[in-house]
């Protein structure tokens, strides 16, 4: 087999095929030259002979962002992708971000949000709008392990990010003609950028697929909150004046769907967000810098050595609880108000982020 080469992009080593098809080019002059002149043909090799491809990790197991059964286990044997995801009136309609396995709404400012969308088991073609990195997005996205798109950032948050955060940066600047981004002409900028998911993956040397994020049950109803909750058909959360998010479910689809100040929250073909589990952190938050050096001060989540309230909701119930994380690259711990392990429906989850103080509406 052809050994794979590197070239350098933008400053970064990345991944190129000419070597492989070098090699395809030699494997058929060698096979002309077997078949031709009266040679005769080489061994013939018995089945017992071939080499065996291991069997991927997944197989017989669940996704590690869903808690589904897996079953395209080979479409699974890759590192998850985050992306940063402009949520404002202008940016909308988004692209791809209905096809997250788990999606964090990432407070900005106030009445002001950003979404950071993890992909894994589903790999849009594009997905966007892009935007830039924040500091909360060190905390949320380093046990993931992440291949990370975005359109870089102040230098002091970029510094800060990469230092705490278990994430192969590959911003905008970084992987610059590469095939990683497209530019959208029918948009105004800075909300005309999107990431190609693939490409990102190719450019990247990361290989280990996620560990798992949440805890989940075997079925919906056997999770924390339709096994112990209560009423939970709607939730309002408050970022702020004038800015609340309504999830309500939906007992055909068995999904919460999303909407935003401004109307549903739809995708360019139509498609209003949709979630299995609705996860509602409370978070301390507070106006700063992270660091010496300039750029805008920006809301800082508390969510290192930290703990908080939440709120879960799965199949119309939920369940109030507890939060705990440690280090940045940490997992969550999650707990229901019982003290029990919290655990999810299968399938995906919105992650919403108010502070304590926020109005939060569940009925």
């Amino acid at each position: 087999m052809a050994t794979r080469t590197k070239k350098a992009v933008g400053g970064r080593r990345v991944r190129t095929t000419w070597a492989v098809m070098a090699g395809v080019t030699a494997l058929g002059l060698a096979l002309a030259a077997c078949s031709g002149g009266g040679q005769s043909p080489g061994p013939e090799v018995s089945p017992a002979q071939t080499t065996s491809v291991p069997s991927s990790p997944f197989v017989g197991r669940t996704e590690p962002l869903t808690g589904r059964p897996v079953t395209d286990a080979a479409a699974l044997d890759h590192p998850a992708v985050a992306i940063k995801i402009s949520n404002v009136p202008e940016s909308q309609p988004e692209v791809g971000v209905d096809r997250a396995d788990i999606v964090f709404v990432e407070p900005v400012g106030v009445s002001y949000t950003r979404l950071a969308a993890v992909f894994h088991s589903d790999l849009p073609k594009l997905v966007g709008p892009v935007r830039s990195v924040r500091p909360v997005d060190a905390p949320l996205l380093g046990p993931l392990s992440p291949v990370f798109g975005n359109t870089m950032g102040a230098d002091w948050v970029l510094r800060y990010v990469d230092r705490q955060a278990d994430v192969d940066d590959l911003g905008t600047l970084k992987v610059r003609g590469t095939g990683a981004y497209e530019l959208d002409p029918r948009r105004v900028a800075p909300n005309h950028v999107f990431a190609v998911p693939r490409v990102l993956l190719e450019l990247s040397d990361r290989r280990q697929p996620p560990k798992p994020y949440f805890q989940y049950a075997s079925s919906a109803a056997s999770s924390s909150a339709a096994s112990s909750g209560t009423a939970g058909t709607s939730a309002v959360v408050s970022y702020g004046p004038r800015y609340n998010v309504t999830w309500t479910y939906d007992p055909a689809k068995q999904e919460y769907l999303r909407a935003q100040p401004w109307g549903k929250h739809t995708m360019a073909d139509g498609t209003q967000v949709h979630a299995t589990n609705v996860l509602i952190l409370r978070v301390e938050s507070k106006t700063e810098k992270i660091g010496s050096g300039g750029g805008q001060a920006v809301p800082a989540l508390s969510l290192i050595d930290a703990t908080g309230e939440l709120i879960a909701l799965s199949g119309g119930k939920a369940v109030k609880g507890t939060w705990q994380k440690g280090a940045p690259n940490g997992p969550f711990v999650l707990k229901a108000a019982d003290g029990s392990p919290l655990e999810l429906a299968p399938g995906n989850t919105w992650v919403e982020l108010p502070t304590p103080a926020a109005a939060v509406t569940v009925q």
